[in-house]
């Protein structure tokens, strides 16, 4: 490959690579209100027989974006589940040719289908001024449905760096 179009290649892995990593630092904060919330509500609960209306809903939301939020971090530190039986025998070029063909083929139009879908959903959620109807409180949950399609533009970004990696690996026999 052309060494003006390698920079290019490397400048935009590391800014994805730099939103993935400082997102998975932001948004790992999360856990301390749920532990909080969750442990104030067993406090309440067990103790002084007063549970809150808030807390179920409040846990599910935080986790739901918590969980969502961390998969670009995830897939930049590689912790997703893989099933490595097979694969764990092929040499690196192959793993990085195999992997280049699973994103073009499964991980981009899926994650094409997840943001398209989560962005309807969101924008619906946000035209109805969408509310839970789990409990008394009934929390807005517009704001959680939108960080569904933001999440999955986050993995989608980082899935985009993934595979500049090893597609170039595969084609170059040698890391980015």
């Amino acid at each position: 490959m052309e060494l003006k179009t390698m920079k290019t290649l490397i400048k935009i892995v590391k800014v994805i690579d730099t939103v993935s990593e400082w997102s998975g630092r932001i948004v790992c904060w999360l856990i301390v209100p749920l532990v909080c919330g969750t442990v104030y509500d067993v406090l309440m609960r067990y103790f002084f027989k007063a549970p809150t209306k808030w807390a179920y809903e409040l846990t599910w939301m935080e986790y739901g974006a918590l969980f969502m939020l961390a998969g670009a971090y995830g897939l930049l530190h590689k912790v997703h589940v893989r099933v490595d039986i097979i694969y764990n025998m092929w040499p690196e070029r192959a793993k990085a040719t195999f992997d280049a063909l699973m994103y073009l083929i499964i991980f981009f139009p899926l994650f094409y289908v997840l943001i398209t879908y989560g962005t309807k959903y969101a924008a619906y959620s946000w035209k109805i001024w969408e509310h839970s109807y789990i409990s008394y409180w009934q929390p807005p949950v517009y704001p959680i449905k939108t960080v569904i399609p933001i999440a999955f533009i986050l993995f989608a970004l980082q899935g985009i760096a993934e595979f500049i990696r090893n597609a170039t690996f595969a084609i170059r026999g040698k890391p980015l």
